[in-house]
Formats: structure tokens, C-alpha cells, sequence
């Protein structure tokens, strides 16, 4: 399945560091996707909302949209449409504690590394 122009432009986003344009891109697709792929743009859109709230200092709202980000994402295969969501899913396991102790995020990688 090639990804779509959307999500591509959604991964960009995310990796600038720009995630509220990130949010937008995907809510776009979001609303017109397939049933199936639903949830799987939602944890994306809640992962780069957990990024805005984490770049405005507010730890809580952070935790908040990573730990729904993992609820959307949970069932999913680890790849899904070339987005790495084993490592999605580390970083946001890892997440909580991380904001809890004040210790600084890494955005996760969302492309699957080929090779």
C-alpha cells in the first residue's frame, strides 16, 4: 500500500516539528478514511497534540493525548502504511515517566527505516 499524500505530508510535519500543521494535515484524512484506518490517524493526530501540549509546558494535557494516542494505535501491526509503530509505541510507553520527571522528549520516528 503506497501512503497516501496526506500522510506523507502529515510524517513531514511531524518530523519539522511543526505539529499543529501536522494535526490538521491528518484530521483532514482522518475524516475521509476508510472505517478501518480510523483510529490509526487519530493516535497519529493525538501524538502530534501531545507535542503541542508538551512544547506549551503542560506536562498533564501531554500525558493526556499520548495516552490516548497508545489506545488508538494499540491495534495495530507494528508497520502500518510505512508509519513504525513499534517505535510509536516505545515512545509512548516511555512517555509518562518522562514528562513526569521533567526529562526531555525525542519525537519518535515515524518512518520505517528500509534495509
Amino acid at each position: 500500500m503506497s501512503m497516501s499524500p496526506y500522510l506523507a505530508e502529515g510524517v513531514r510535519l511531524f518530523q519539522d516539528g511543526q505539529y499543529f500543521l501536522c494535526h490538521e494535515t491528518l484530521e483532514e484524512h482522518w475524516a475521509e478514511a476508510p472505517e478501518e484506518d480510523r483510529d490509526f490517524y487519530q493516535g497519529l493526530i493525538h501524538l502530534a497534540v501531545g507535542f503541542l501540549h508538551h512544547g506549551k509546558g503542560n506536562a498533564r494535557g501531554a500525558t493526556l493525548q499520548f495516552n490516548k494516542a497508545s489506545k488508538r494505535l494499540a491495534d495495530y501491526p507494528e508497520t502500518y502504511q510505512s508509519i513504525d509503530l513499534a517505535e510509536v509505541r516505545s515512545f509512548l510507553d516511555q512517555a509518562p515517566a518522562a514528562l513526569e520527571s521533567g526529562e526531555a522528549l525525542t519525537p519518535p520516528t515515524l518512518l520505517r527505516a528500509v534495509g
